[in-house]
């Protein structure tokens, strides 16, 4: 099945990003991001808040957060081999998408500074004789840890916590896939 999951990151405190989000920290490690939300800071000064649910991530949650610092959000569904990128640098808003659109699709109008990354990936997929891994799928999640150094799938010294509030993730019943 894998991870169907969202990130909302935001290069800010993390008491600023929960307190706009109306949510908690409750101070109780979720090692494995189990909980429905937790939360980060990242040494680098970003905070990740990662949701078990792929439509939770969205910038605008942040509007009214002054001052406006950038903001980065991932929406990685592995079951179906999808993943968004939305950037909002405060120059420039752009996104990069995979398999969102259109199956097998990469999509966005990514900075000329991650064309390696997906220069990389490109060729990766072509190498692939199996065609097994679709590298592809990794352009989005490579370059959302290229700018907050936190990559979903891989481990880290990210310590998440539980936060809880009234914009919590509402858990829906297993059969409900999407």
């Amino acid at each position: 099945m894998g991870f169907r999951i969202s990130l909302l990151a935001a290069k800010a405190d993390k008491a600023a990003v929960l307190s706009r989000l109306g949510l908690t920290d409750t101070g109780q490690v979720d090692a494995a991001n189990e909980a429905p939300l937790s939360a980060a800071q990242l040494p680098n000064g970003w905070t990740i808040v990662w949701a078990n649910d792929c439509d939770w991530a969205d910038g605008r949650r942040l509007d009214g957060l002054t001052p406006r610092p950038a903001i980065a959000t991932l929406m990685a569904h592995e079951g179906v081999m999808a993943a968004d990128l939305r950037v909002d640098d405060g120059a420039a808003r752009w996104s990069v998408s995979y398999g969102v659109d259109e199956e097998g699709k990469l999509a966005g109008d990514w900075p000329a500074a991650f064309a390696p990354i997906v220069a990389a990936a490109r060729a990766r997929e072509r190498e692939d004789e199996s065609g097994e891994v679709d590298h592809l799928f990794d352009i989005p999640v490579a370059i959302m840890e290229a700018i907050t150094g936190h990559r979903y799938d891989a481990a880290g010294d990210a310590i998440f916590t539980v936060v809880t509030g009234v914009d919590a993730v509402a858990k829906r019943p297993w059969w409900k896939i999407f």
